[in-house]
């Protein structure tokens, strides 16, 4: 599967599940060899993507694909660049996770042990124009040790090794941000004891602090 393969591939199942639209959302591939970004269209459907309408930008010029790049490739650069480690990230206004978004809120949630071990919390970021270098200010202090941050009054964004990866954390935080909206309104959610928390952070070998601790920033 070629990088524009996989980037289409990626974005019709983000599609599928209601994540992004023709409007909003955008997804990336960084070629570390050749410092190539491979990145998805602007103002084009995921569902409708052909390999050939993806965008491959040498820096600041397109080189490569049959539309124009999206404007958030600034916001993709800036977050591979703060994360040697990963090859991918994902912007999407996710409808859970930018609710929190919107409300400049960071979320540190107790009650979920896929939270704890993805995430522990998830910081916001400060508001910055969408489109330019000001929507990624504070990214690489935020992303040094996180997969997923929000930006405030936007979205959220997501990295991985690989577009697998960094789409994975994102349906996962959605996933839970989701039970945990549904769960307020049945009652008072309940947190995990906190030495059982600190345990579990602590021991589990895929837990965000132990994912990390190989990495030296």
């Amino acid at each position: 599967m070629t990088k524009e393969e996989e980037v289409v591939f990626y974005a019709k199942i983000l599609d599928e599940k209601g994540l992004v639209n023709s409007l909003e959302g955008n997804i990336s591939i960084l070629d570390r060899e050749t410092g190539k970004l491979y990145i998805t269209p602007s103002g084009k459907r995921k569902s409708l993507l052909t390999p050939e309408m993806i965008a491959v930008m040498d820096g600041d010029t397109q080189i490569g694909g049959n539309c124009k790049y999206s404007s958030e490739y600034l916001l993709h650069q800036a977050a591979l660049r703060a994360r040697p480690d990963c090859n991918a990230a994902v912007h999407t206004h996710a409808p859970y996770l930018t609710a929190f978004a919107f409300c400049n809120q960071h979320v540190r949630l107790r009650c979920s042990t896929t939270f704890g071990l993805l995430f522990e919390d998830i910081p916001c970021l400060p508001y910055g124009q969408p489109g330019t270098a000001a929507i990624a200010a504070g990214i690489e202090d935020a992303m040094a040790n996180r997969d997923l941050v929000l930006l405030a009054n936007h979205g959220c964004l997501t990295v991985g090794p690989t577009l697998e990866a960094a789409v994975a954390i994102l349906e996962a935080g959605e996933e839970v941000m989701k039970i945990y909206s549904l769960a307020k309104s049945i009652g008072a959610v309940s947190d995990i004891p906190e030495e059982a928390w600190e345990r579990m952070c602590n021991e589990h070998a895929g837990s965000v602090r132990n994912r990390h601790k190989p990495v030296n920033r």
